[in-house]
């Protein structure tokens, strides 16, 4: 993801978004940035078919070129299970957590942020009954819009 992700390098600009994903909405995230949303089937991580994308969202950073692609996916604990076992396959053991204030928490976020600026999250969201609600990809090349207060992890077993 060095380079760019889902076909985009991270250089590219609105225009470049729309024209190689046509038919998506622009709005602007909970921090006023530009966020354009398109449905989109595709393979992630090279998973089966089952688990593919349903929407991807990009959205602009402050210098105006893309900073992160989210990725939608079914939300099912299939789909979790498979995209959180390939990125660590793939990335690692992640490095950082994000937790909501509940006892039993309902959203939790894994990053892999070892490779700074860019930055893997994965993230999910349940309901009350525990049942997945989202299933989210993102990767990042401004790690500060997922990395901050994230809370870092050891996965070094303990003596």
């Amino acid at each position: 993801y060095r380079n760019g992700a889902f076909g985009l390098p991270w250089n590219a600009n609105k225009a470049a978004i729309e024209a190689k994903y046509p038919g998506g909405q622009w709005t602007q995230d909970d921090t006023g940035r530009a966020k354009y949303c398109a449905a989109s089937r595709q393979t992630l991580l090279k998973l089966p078919a089952q688990h593919q994308t349903k929407e991807l969202c990009f959205l602009i950073g402050g210098d105006g070129t893309l900073a992160s692609v989210t990725a939608h996916m079914d939300a099912s604990l299939p789909s979790l299970l498979a995209v959180v076992n390939r990125s660590r396959t793939t990335f690692g053991d992640f490095d950082a957590v994000q937790r909501d204030d509940a006892i039993q928490a309902r959203s939790t976020a894994m990053l892999w942020t070892r490779e700074r600026p860019y930055v893997v999250q994965v993230a999910s969201a349940n309901d009350a009954d525990g049942r997945p609600i989202a299933v989210n990809f993102t990767v990042a090349d401004e790690a500060s819009l997922y990395a901050e207060g994230a809370e870092k992890v050891s996965n070094k077993p303990t003596p």
